[in-house]
């Protein structure tokens, strides 16, 4: 797992199951909201707080999970992806100008054999003046114009719950920041991370992977386990957004500065895989045309070796998003997107590989296409859905078909699968295929 993540054996992890404890214990002695009472129950008085205060409201929910792959990869021993029972709780309360929001999981994993925490959220939101917000803590970031494609959002993503088969949410991984939101003329969304956070990528113990340095798919033993970033203020990060609509176009520009989110560097001394410095530029648009709504999208990703020729560290690259959606009738969604990777000096790059590495060398152009189709059926109960991801130059795909029912307004069962495939074993989806899965969740929310 990366080392952002809150597990129990692990310092912040600790902390983790503490405020879990923490919520299901208040849950458990406060089933409505109206039930608590601080200034009687704790011995520290009057609630300073209650001009406003409407009580703690509370949400959550517990559910099975199990992927099975469907076909058998001899670098890993379990042939399920996901076998999880988890229970989440969330409460929020207000108090006069400040809401605190937290969340948090607890589940028994049958895949790693032990019992996991997390804390999803811990934040307090409030304002200064009439233009002003601001959110301090643990939360999930996210911007862009993009449909499962990220050119400037560059918070973390969980790809091993993505391609495991856990619910969509968990694509989004939490980080601790603070994020200042102006709103004027423009609006502007500032958000600094006082220590990197990266993505939680696959690491070899649950998925295999493709390695260009091993020339062939590789798995834990040993893991993948690159230098860390996590030097309070000085692995700090920095995102900026600009941001406004004229006449129902919604305009935006972004900035940042910090590290990559995938250990894209090799580091030949201590022979680990690290994050190198990454500064992000770019731009969108977003608007009503053809009666669907159309994205456009741009970005520029500048990597620390300029001149392009360090094979132990990535280049830059453009990159560029065009998207369109609508609803050619009732309760059925289409979308389009077309995704380009331009990767910048790359005869460069490619001279400076060793030889056999070369083979394995990323096109100069990579191109995806990607199609999404949802369609909400019996009443809207039932929700099929497919989302594709194809690209010509790769020759390879990643399909992720689903199917949802609402049997009542607690209870939600799913069905879908994580299957990928293509030409070679280094590309992008091709190099997960052994990965391939079906998947069953059963959500019971209150």
């Amino acid at each position: 797992m990366a080392s952002s993540r809150c597990l129990i054996s692990t310092r912040s992890g600790r902390w983790s199951a503490w405020a879990l404890g923490l919520l299901l214990s208040a849950s458990v002695g406060a089933q409505t909201s109206d039930s608590l009472d601080w200034g009687d129950d704790d011995g520290w008085g009057d609630d300073p707080w209650a001009a406003d205060n409407q009580g703690w409201q509370w949400f959550g929910f517990v559910e099975g999970a199990w992927a099975e792959r469907i076909q058998n990869d001899p670098l890993v021993p379990d042939d399920q992806t996901l076998a999880e029972a988890r229970a989440q709780i969330e409460t929020q309360r207000v108090f006069e100008n400040y809401t605190v929001e937290a969340k948090a999981d607890l589940w028994a994993d049958g895949v790693e054999n032990d019992t996991q925490a997390e804390l999803r959220a811990l934040h307090v939101d409030t304002t200064l003046g009439e233009q002003i917000d601001i959110r301090a803590g643990r939360q999930i970031l996210t911007w862009g114009t993009g449909d499962l494609v990220f050119l400037n959002d560059l918070f973390p993503k969980d790809y091993q719950a993505f391609f495991s088969g856990r619910n969509n949410e968990y694509l989004k991984a939490p980080t601790d920041a603070i994020k200042l939101s102006w709103y004027g003329n423009l609006t502007m969304d500032l958000v600094w991370l006082p220590r990197a956070n990266p993505n939680r990528f696959i690491t070899g113990e649950r998925l295999s992977s493709f390695s260009p340095r091993a020339g062939t798919r590789v798995a834990a033993p040993p893991k993948i386990d690159p230098i860390e970033r996590d030097e309070l203020i000085d692995d700090s990060e920095l995102a900026l957004r600009l941001s406004q609509s004229i006449n129902g176009v919604e305009y935006a520009g972004y900035a940042y500065t910090g590290y990559d989110k995938q250990p894209s560097g090799f580091d030949r001394q201590q022979q680990k895989a690290y994050f190198p410095r990454l500064s992000v530029f770019g731009a969108s648009i977003r608007r009503s045309a053809f009666d669907g709504i159309v994205n456009a999208e741009t970005a520029y990703h500048s990597a620390a070796d300029s001149s392009g020729d360090d094979p132990d560290e990535p280049n830059s690259q453009w990159r560029f998003l065009a998207g369109y959606e609508h609803e050619p009738v009732s309760n059925l969604t289409l979308g389009w997107q077309y995704y380009l990777q331009w990767t910048q000096d790359h005869a460069a790059l490619v001279s400076s590989l060793p030889q056999e590495q070369k083979p394995f060398a990323s096109d100069e152009y990579r191109h995806v296409l990607t199609n999404r189709l949802t369609w909400q059926l019996l009443r809207q109960d039932l929700t099929l859905s497919m989302f594709t991801f194809f690209s010509p130059s790769d020759a390879d795909y990643y399909l992720r078909p689903r199917a949802e029912y609402r049997f009542s307004d607690q209870l939600t069962g799913t069905l879908g699968g994580n299957l990928f495939g293509g030409e070679d074993d280094w590309t992008f989806y091709s190099q997960l295929e052994n990965n391939s899965n079906v998947y069953a969740r059963l959500r019971y929310q209150f």
